[in-house]
């Protein structure tokens, strides 16, 4: 993909790498890829379990544990600035302040001692030097913009006297409170029932038309990226396979991949209940084989890409694939 100007977009990806350091070997959970998210955006990032999605949300907040990750390469602009050449004292003020993330399992990343206002308000005394009373109050004002019934009571409560959706709705006013120009939302919807699922992306949505802040939503579920999303990235093994526009993505798909993703939902107009299942499994990391990751698994593999690994080719305005049948 062309780079694009940093000063013109809030989050700049170029060629980021990480690897994590094992017994076995080395595993390349995201090796060379390269994205950004334009202001008041909305970026989606699509792919199955163990594709490098999660590793690169915690690559860009440079939450990766060393050891046995690390960083390998890369940069990661965000704001004009950076974020990878910075102290980690000047990191933790982006973090949370500028940058927020909401992580798919509520409950267990909210503090099971903590009144659920002392969390909200601990970042808003942290980075924004309020008083604690003052931080008790805005606590209470975001609990209520996230739509938590009664907040003044609320914020008395611990996080096992709430259900699952209102749990996701205080992580969500905690990732808020500081007005972050980013939030990265990790599968946000995961662990909640259907009617939840719809009103915490209604409420992620309004967020983003109300306060202008850029999302960057983590799913397997295409269903969500196509309510949500503007742009979306299709990840498999550590690499991008797709770039483009949700419409592009789910209209006319061009890697075989994504290809694949969308014969795997559900149709209410198909006759079979049989779900088109992707044939054969993720390839280990530890042993990646030479040429494209997915061509085990493809159905339209040609012997050079079981030799040579395909670059993201150009398929139109900004719409890419990683795919030899496109060369």
């Amino acid at each position: 993909m062309e780079a694009e100007k940093v000063d013109r977009r809030l989050l700049c990806v170029k060629d980021l790498r990480t690897y994590f350091y094992t017994e076995l070997g080395i595993v390349r959970a995201v090796d060379g890829i390269s994205f950004s998210v334009g202001y008041g955006d909305t970026l989606g990032i699509l792919g199955e379990s163990g594709s490098g999605k999660s590793v690169t949300a915690l690559s860009i907040l440079r939450l990766i544990a060393s050891p046995p990750g690390r960083i390998e390469s890369g940069e990661i602009f965000f704001e004009g600035q950076n974020v990878m050449s910075l102290p980690i004292a000047q990191m933790k003020k982006i973090r949370g302040n500028r940058i927020s993330m909401i992580f798919q399992e509520p409950i267990i990343s909210l503090n099971p001692v903590l009144k659920t206002g002392e969390q909200v308000s601990e970042a808003i005394r942290l980075h924004q030097g309020l008083s604690r009373r003052r931080a008790w109050e805005a606590s209470i004002e975001m609990l209520r913009m996230v739509g938590i019934p009664s907040p003044e009571k609320r914020v008395n409560d611990y996080p096992h006297q709430m259900s699952g959706g209102m749990c996701q709705r205080i992580m969500i006013a905690i990732a808020i409170s500081c007005q972050p120009g980013l939030i990265i939302a990790d599968e946000p919807t995961t662990a909640l029932d259907v009617t939840i699922q719809a009103q915490i992306l209604d409420l992620l949505q309004k967020l983003t038309r109300d306060t202008g802040t850029s999302i960057l939503l983590i799913s397997h579920n295409i269903g969500v990226l196509a309510e949500m999303v503007q742009e979306a990235i299709v990840m498999y093994c550590g690499k991008i396979m797709e770039y483009g526009t949700i419409e592009d993505i789910l209209e006319h798909p061009c890697h075989p991949y994504t290809e694949d993703l969308l014969r795997s939902v559900p149709r209410l107009d198909q006759q079979l209940p049989r779900l088109n299942a992707i044939p054969g499994v993720v390839p280990s990391l530890l042993d990646l084989r030479e040429g494209c990751r997915f061509s085990d698994r493809c159905k339209k593999s040609l012997e050079k890409c079981i030799r040579e690994e395909p670059p993201l080719i150009e398929l139109g305005s900004n719409h890419y694939t990683r795919c030899w049948l496109h060369e």
